[in-house]
């Protein structure tokens, strides 16, 4: 008989492995991603087969209509791509074959409007295509009309045994009618080194990653990693053995050994001058410059990052985008009483906080800590209204959430513990950006919807 908690249940035979060739051919895991060309938008998506990845668009409903057919390219990865265990092993729960990452690129977009898509698999007898999605192309860079967008880091999904919070953050997301893209700044499935993991997460998200582009960054749980980097393996680019560790950092194995190797093959970001794939890049959405950071890698004065943000702060034209935004993992400011973690983000302001202060950051976002927190506005130096950003931390996306206590900092203004949320920005124009933080839950949940805090962010231009 076969192991079972109920007597009543036995094997009396097996079946011939059964294949349906349609579900190895159909389109899963769609999402997608602006470029830095605003009238570009990226496809990503997933099969088991190969073939030929397309994409048939336009701006009818009936895409046999008015609709162009662009073809992309695939990749994959194996085990010994990882860095470590448990990434590497193939095993139940560790290593499983991700099957083909397909990418195409859609181009000649007209500004601020809606198309419709579907992306498919040419296999040689046909094309197996998705059902019929749509998008809305990004407004003209520097577009002075008012827009929306969601913000948040630390999501995971009920796999991970945390429970529905990242399930009612993407279920939300996907009702915010008028958000146009969606920032998670790290630490995205929890998979940390279970393959399984990240295709449930990318499933969960759909709702709204097939309609809105959905912008990432790598948090602890995406790269962190003590061996196995070097000959090439690290996606980033560093040579050494376990990545960046600090005097101030904590840095672990949080990543299972994957040591962003998935997240870099399953995510296009928008790329420029000494940017570096997922890790760090900066894109451009009508009056809004974002530059994503990697809070797990090296940022001191000198260092590939450190120049990046540097170069990338001298070029950018305030009359074009006047809001600068910085998003990354681990927050600079925090006042949960996490020591180890707090000693992190002082790291972060010796070597990071005079540029932002040159430059003149309006907004810096982070996650890692599971709650919601803002600060007072000009911080710098621990010190308000000196010319610095606010600090958001939002890492209430789905993550278990924090019970800390909070140490006395005259710069917390807002702190809302053991609530799940997300962040909603609505920038009005040049000088005025509302944040509203969202409280997130089940259908019927009173307080989903509600809004937990709501401050604006003026600047004198």
């Amino acid at each position: 008989p076969y192991p079972t908690t109920n007597p009543q249940l036995h094997l009396l035979a097996f079946s011939p492995t059964l294949q349906i060739p349609a579900a190895t051919r159909t389109p899963v895991n769609i999402h997608m991603a602006y470029s830095n060309d605003p009238t570009e938008m990226v496809l990503r998506f997933r099969t088991t087969d190969s073939g030929t990845p397309m994409a048939q668009y336009g701006t009818d409903k009936d895409t046999g209509r008015d609709s162009r057919i662009v073809k992309g390219n695939s990749h994959t990865f194996g085990p010994n791509d990882m860095c470590g265990e448990p990434a590497n092993i193939t095993q139940v729960g560790c290593f499983q074959k991700p099957g083909m990452l397909h990418v195409v690129r859609l181009t000649q977009l007209k500004p601020n409007t809606t198309y419709y898509y579907r992306v498919g698999l040419s296999y040689g007898q046909g094309v197996q295509y998705s059902a019929v999605f749509n998008f809305s192309s990004a407004p003209p860079l520097g577009s002075r009309d008012s827009f929306q967008y969601i913000v948040y880091g630390d999501q995971g999904c009920p796999s991970v045994g945390w429970g529905d919070g990242g399930l009612w953050t993407s279920a939300m997301a996907s009702r915010e009618s008028k958000a146009r893209a969606v920032h998670h700044f790290g630490d995205l499935a929890y998979a940390m080194g279970a393959a399984h993991i990240w295709e449930e997460w990318l499933h969960m998200i759909e709702p709204f990653s097939r309609y809105i582009p959905l912008m990432v960054g790598v948090g602890n749980h995406e790269y962190d990693h003590l061996v196995g980097g070097a000959n090439g393996k690290d996606p980033s680019g560093v040579t050494s053995d376990a990545g960046f560790h600090p005097m101030w950092g904590n840095m672990g194995n949080d990543s299972g050994g994957e040591c962003g190797v998935p997240t870099s093959q399953h995510f296009t970001m928008p790329q420029s001058n000494n940017s570096n794939g997922v890790f760090w890049y900066s894109h451009d959405f009508a009056t809004v410059h974002t530059i994503m950071l990697s809070t797990e890698h090296n940022m001191t004065n000198g260092s590939p990052q450190y120049l990046f943000l540097q170069q990338d702060l001298k070029q950018i034209n305030r009359t074009i985008t006047p809001w600068l935004v910085i998003e990354m993992h681990r927050p600079m400011y925090e006042s949960e009483f996490f020591w180890s973690q707090n000693t992190v983000g002082l790291g972060e302001r010796q070597e990071i906080e005079d540029l932002l202060l040159q430059y003149k950051v309006d907004l810096v976002l982070a996650g890692h800590y599971h709650a919601y927190l803002r600060t007072c506005d000009g911080l710098y130096r621990s010190k308000c209204d000196q010319g610095g950003p606010t600090h958001i931390t939002v890492g209430s996306a789905g993550a278990i959430l924090d019970k800390a206590l909070l140490y006395p900092q005259e710069w917390t203004k807002k702190f809302v513990p053991l609530k799940y949320g997300y962040g909603r920005i609505t920038v009005a124009n040049a000088t005025h950006m509302r944040y509203q933080w969202v409280m997130a839950g089940p259908n019927n949940d009173t307080e989903a919807g509600s809004i937990g805090d709501d401050v604006w962010i003026v600047r004198n231009r």
